[in-house]
Formats: structure tokens, C-alpha cells, sequence
């Protein structure tokens, strides 16, 4: 996968080398503190709470600056470590202490005695609060719980980390900042080293990444396969042929693309909407739109075999109401999209079976744009 680095921190980047060039720790990594996204976090998390009859939990400072110093830390080790985000040693501190350790630092105390909640999300190229604090949900609304730190780091690659630290304790007093604040973190990775900001200048600009380039393969000819086997499991219901939609074909790469820039099976789209809102999103007369994914499955016959074992997936496969349909493929995540549509449309040729290298630009942020191709090269 390749990823643009925003334009912001290009030129962030130019300015810290020269304010830092005299002091360079031995290992840092520049980037972004967003204390308003971490009240966000928070700031839902209390609604739920309020919802069940759960007193609020208490924005903690130092948690949240241990939060912040640790959501760097899990950055460090993705993209200047380039360390796999599921090997054993991703949950270490980069000096291989524990992370309580930063706690103690952070709120100058002896080791603590008490119990602690720690939850990390794996680094996201987008930024929707809400599906942030639907992974957080079960552990939050936990009433034995009373204080917490949020860290929300944005990366030079223009990922998010995410950190939250949950305690039983009151909480302790201090300011928290506001707003978006350009940071260089020195990374402590030997025995004894502590992680620290060494710099922060806050951003008169919303940091807030649009998006960011991935890279991969389009296989039409086993998204056309699909289509295929899909009308023939409906010719045996009795029911009328999904017809083969060039757009719709379109669509359902730029969604297997999606899930495959952020390496997760989903029906949220990077940009926080639905996956068949992309459908919606072109305004040629789709009234009625479902969507199927699977990830893994190496043929257009295995992922439609799962598919109809799946009662939720066979379901879309035999609605009546669809005539629309298209699928995708790209490296190893399938979608399905199905729509309703009156309008004479433009259908795909069965012989346009061939492989494209694409790259493709994923928009993150609801700002009326959608995911695109950017560059295309038919390879076969």
C-alpha cells in the first residue's frame, strides 16, 4: 500500500528539522496530538453512560497526556519499526516496559496498586468518532470505572492511533489542551528510557486528513464470474436476471478497495457512511441498494458457495425487487452490490474480463467526495 503524506505535515516536517536540528533525540517521530477528538471520544462515551444511569467518567490529564504519549509509541512501532501490529511485542512499550510504567510517569506517583483498563485500536486512516466509540462501548460503560485518558495521535503517514486508559479512581486536576497541536515525541527504547514530547506547536488549521492513495489489483474477471453464478442461483428461484451494470461494477471495486486500504472486512466506509450509500452517492436514478462482502476466499465459486450458506447474504442474492447488480474484487476482499433501477443503463460486456493495477485514491472524511481511481494499467 502506498500513502500520500498530507500536505500539512510535508511542510511541518521542513519546519521541525530546522527548530530541533541542534537537540535530535535518538529516536522520535513527529505528528499531531488531537485533544479535540480526544473530547469527542470521551464526550460520547459519557451519553452512553448517561444512558444507562452511569455517572460520567472524568477527563484525567495526566491520563491523557500518558494516553497521547502512548497512542505515539503504537505509531513508532507501525511505521518507523515497521513492526506487524499483531506480533507479541506491539503491545510493548518500545523500551519493554510495561504500560503502566507511563501511567506512573505521567502522574509522578509510585507503581499503582490499583486495576487499570488499557484499550488500543489498530492505527485507522479515518477519523468517524462514533465508530471509534463503538469499539470502546462494552468496556467503557463499566460502572466500577471513574476516570479517563484519551490519546489521539496523527501520524506523518496521516493515520490515527487511538488510546484509552479507564481507572477506578477520581481522576486527578489539571488543564487539558485544546484544539490540534504539531508534536515531536522522543521514544524511549532502551531499559530506563522514558517517552516524552519534545516539542509542540498548536495548528492554527484542521490536521484532519482527506484521504489517502492505496494500491492494488481489480479483477473483473472474477467479479463478472459472480455475477454469472448470482443469476443463475436466482434463474433456480424462479426470479428475473440481475443485469450486469458497468457503474455498478465500478462501485464494488472502490469498495473491495476500501476494506482493502484499511485491512478490515466492513460495511462502514472509511469515510463513516454505509457501504451501499456509495451507490446512492452517483445519482443515476438507484432507488433500493444491499450489499454483500467476504474477505479471503480465493474463487468466485467459494465466496458465492459461503454466500449462500450465509442466510443474510442469500437473502440479498434472491431479492426480488433488484435488477441491478455488480461485483468486485481486489486482492482478496469481494463485494457484491445490488440495486433497483428504471433507467435504461449502461451494461458490461462478459468479455471485458481482464485484471487492472490500480492506484486509488480513499477519501476519509464526509466532505461530498467519494473514493476514486486515480491511475489504472491493465496488466492482463
Amino acid at each position: 500500500m502506498s500513502r500520500r503524506i498530507p500536505a500539512f505535515l510535508a511542510l511541518w516536517l521542513c519546519l521541525m528539522a530546522i527548530i530541533s536540528s541542534s537537540a535530535q533525540a535518538p529516536r522520535t517521530i513527529r505528528g499531531a496530538y488531537d485533544y479535540d477528538k480526544a473530547r469527542q471520544v470521551v464526550s460520547n462515551i459519557n451519553r452512553l453512560r448517561q444512558g444507562k444511569g452511569i455517572s460520567p467518567l472524568k477527563m484525567d490529564a495526566a491520563l491523557t497526556e500518558a494516553a497521547m504519549l502512548r497512542a505515539a509509541e503504537l505509531a513508532f512501532r507501525t511505521e518507523v519499526e515497521q513492526l506487524d501490529k499483531y506480533s507479541d511485542n506491539y503491545e510493548k512499550r518500545p523500551n519493554g516496559e510495561k504500560n503502566l510504567n507511563l501511567i506512573n510517569e505521567q502522574r509522578h506517583t509510585p507503581l499503582l496498586k490499583v486495576d487499570f483498563t488499557y484499550l488500543h485500536l489498530s492505527h485507522k486512516p479515518y477519523t468517524n468518532i462514533g465508530d471509534v466509540v463503538k469499539s470502546l462501548k462494552k468496556r467503557s460503560e463499566t460502572s466500577t470505572l471513574h476516570s479517563v485518558g484519551c490519546g489521539a495521535f496523527l501520524s506523518p503517514q496521516g493515520f490515527y492511533y487511538w488510546v484509552l486508559y479507564l481507572m477506578p479512581d477520581n481522576g486527578t486536576d489539571g488543564d487539558i489542551p485544546g484544539g490540534q497541536w504539531f508534536t515531536e515525541v522522543g521514544i524511549g527504547t532502551s531499559p530506563g528510557e522514558k517517552t516524552s514530547t519534545l516539542s509542540r506547536i498548536k495548528s492554527d488549521t484542521d490536521l484532519t486528513p482527506k484521504g489517502f492513495e492505496m494500491s492494488g489489483l481489480f479483477h473483473y474477471s472474477e467479479a463478472i464470474t459472480v455475477v454469472e453464478i448470482t443469476n443463475k442461483e436466482r434463474a433456480a428461484k424462479g426470479l428475473k436476471p440481475c443485469i450486469l451494470d458497468s457503474t455498478l461494477m465500478e462501485l464494488a471495486m472502490l469498495r473491495a478497495a476500501e476494506m482493502k486500504a484499511i485491512n478490515k472486512m466492513t460495511h462502514t466506509r472509511p469515510n463513516g457512511e454505509s457501504g451501499p450509500s456509495i451507490i446512492l452517492s452517483v445519482k443515476k436514478g438507484y432507488t433500493y441498494a444491499g450489499e454483500n462482502i467476504a474477505h479471503g476466499q480465493s474463487s468466485a465459486q467459494e465466496i458465492m458457495t459461503a454466500w449462500m450458506n450465509s442466510p443474510g447474504h442469500r437473502g440479498n442474492i434472491l431479492t426480488e425487487s433488484y435488477t441491478h447488480m455488480g461485483a468486485g474484487m481486489c486482492d482478496g476482499y469481494w463485494v457484491q452490490l445490488f440495486a433497483k433501477n428504471d433507467k435504461r443503463l449502461h451494461v458490461m460486456s462478459k468479455s471485458s474480463a481482464h485484471t487492472d493495477e490500480v492506484t486509488v485514491w480513499i477519501t476519509t472524511v464526509v466532505d461530498g467526495e467519494e473514493s476514486k481511481v486515480l491511475k489504472r494499467k491493465r496488466i492482463r
